[in-house]
């Protein structure tokens, strides 16, 4: 019982990265998973709940992931550019941020765990700014919260322009040139 549960959770995972919420019909869930018919309202009261358990898990996945890439023993700096220096495919999108901007996921509660992976990340972000001020690696100018956001805008951003154009890599032009305005802002 618990393995078509599990099934399910991994097959809408799978759906919402790869069509979103509003093309993650329940008969596409069902397929992928290989769950009989029923089976998602015996575990969930409907799509909503299955989508809202199954962002929950890539939320923790991706913040212990983003974690373990932000590893606090580097200097600040390092941890940043480890962040913007990742090889990211570009057109393959970003799990969570590609659903921004279906209306379902803006309006009721499956933003939540997008809110709180980009929360995440820019909290400890604008912290390591914090520390590479605090130790004279960076400009008095640079206001490390809007930083943040503006580094993680970056990737999103560079997300966005790999679809625009095609190009997987265009992601990691982006945030190169956001590391290189970052590397510019020190002393």
């Amino acid at each position: 019982m618990e393995s078509k549960r599990r099934n399910l959770i991994d097959a809408a995972k799978t759906l919402l990265w790869e069509t979103g919420y509003e093309s993650m019909s329940p008969r596409r869930v069902l397929a992928t998973s290989g769950a009989g018919q029923g089976s998602m309202y015996h575990h969930f009261t409907g799509k909503e709940d299955l989508a809202a358990t199954a962002l929950d898990e890539t939320t923790s996945e991706m913040i212990a992931a983003f974690d373990a890439l932000f590893d606090d023993a580097l200097p600040p700096l390092a941890r940043i550019a480890r962040y913007l220096e990742l090889e990211r495919d570009g057109t393959a999108r970003c799990r969570l941020g590609r659903l921004a901007n279906e209306r379902a996921v803006q309006e009721g509660p499956l933003r939540l765990p997008l809110e709180r992976y980009f929360e995440h990340v820019e909290r400890r972000i604008t912290k390591a700014l914090k520390e590479a001020a605090k130790d004279g690696a960076l400009g008095d100018g640079v206001k490390p919260r809007k930083t943040a956001a503006a580094l993680v805008a970056a990737v999103q951003g560079g997300y966005v322009l790999s679809l625009a154009h095609n190009d997987p890599g265009y992601v990691g032009r982006a945030t190169s040139g956001a590391l290189a305005l970052l590397k510019a802002a020190a002393p």
